[in-house]
């Protein structure tokens, strides 16, 4: 039985061969092999998974997802620094 699609994001690529994902319910790892994953994968972005009976089964790009983190972090970090410029003012 195949589940939905679920959030997961490639966390690291070990030796170029192994991809890591964590998958965001739970925030469960699991590997597959790098050529499993769809072009323009790489480390820090995110996908839609499908899984079957707790194997990974297929994945797309979330472009989208991706997006909306990498902007939520760029702001956490201008933040971050214009608190730390403050302190040393």
């Amino acid at each position: 039985m195949i589940n939905c699609r679920q959030s997961a994001v490639i966390d690291r690529i070990v030796d170029g061969k192994t991809a890591v994902l964590l998958l965001e319910e739970g925030q469960k790892q699991f590997t597959i092999p790098v050529g499993r994953l769809p072009p323009g994968s790489r480390e820090g972005v995110w996908l839609l998974v499908r899984m079957a009976e707790g194997e990974f089964v297929d994945a797309e790009l979330d472009l989208a997802r991706t997006e909306e983190v990498r902007e939520r972090i760029k702001r956490k970090r201008a933040l971050l620094l214009e608190r730390m410029k403050r302190r040393t003012e």
